[in-house]
């Protein structure tokens, strides 16, 4: 079972190069790959230079697993094998259909990435944080400060705290992808950066006062 896992992971996440490839004689020499808050293209690559790019994203799921197994605390992964491998998959097919949006956008197709973009990472963080708190430590997946991996009662509550804080976030993205007004992207990226930067915040003041 874990190796047709393994399998379809790969397939997943290789499926935009091998489509680059089928369709390599009908996309430009000079290809799209950055697009700004306003959809607008902001950023080019020769044609060869964008499928290589989306070798290095293929692989992704390969070097996660190299940097599981030589993580110092791997042993560790043992105790929450659903929230890495739930996270695995998530960021693979994000990465895949961005991957996708970028082939079909350099085919004519009218895509809007700020949306797209806003939905799957609110997706990702939703489900992310429903998980976050089963991860235990370690030095390559979850909350990782030099507090929480100091102590593993700061990781326990850090995560605690993250994990819903993270779904909460995730959810507050996806309400704003699907706002028409102009503060739509601020809602987001402020959804992102607090949701992300409370829980190390809070890793600290648990370090302090557990010091004193």
């Amino acid at each position: 079972m874990k190796k047709w896992r393994e399998i379809l992971l790969f397939v997943i996440s290789l499926s935009p190069v091998l489509g680059g490839l089928i369709l390599y004689n009908r996309l430009p020499d000079t290809m799209a790959s950055h697009f700004g808050v306003n959809n607008e293209v902001n950023g080019t690559m020769s044609k060869g230079m964008s499928l290589f790019m989306l070798v290095l994203l293929g692989l992704l799921p390969l070097f996660m697993r190299i940097m599981r197994a030589i993580d110092p605390k791997k042993a560790n992964f043992e105790k929450f094998p659903a929230a890495y491998e739930v996270t695995r998959f998530g960021v693979s097919i994000l990465l895949a259909i961005v991957g996708w949006g970028i082939i079909f956008f350099n085919l004519g197709y009218n895509l809007d990435f700020k949306k797209m973009t806003m939905i799957l990472l609110g997706l990702l963080f939703a489900v992310m944080g429903n998980f976050l708190t089963q991860v235990k430590p370690n030095y390559t997946f979850g909350i990782r400060t030099p507090w929480t991996l100091a102590n593993e009662e700061i990781w326990r509550k850090t995560h605690r705290l993250g994990g819903p804080l993270m779904m909460v976030g995730g959810v507050i993205s996806l309400i704003a992808a699907f706002l028409t007004s102009s503060i739509a992207i601020f809602i987001f990226i402020a959804a992102i950066v607090i949701s992300s930067c409370i829980p190390i915040l809070y890793s600290y003041v648990i370090f302090t006062r557990l010091s004193k």
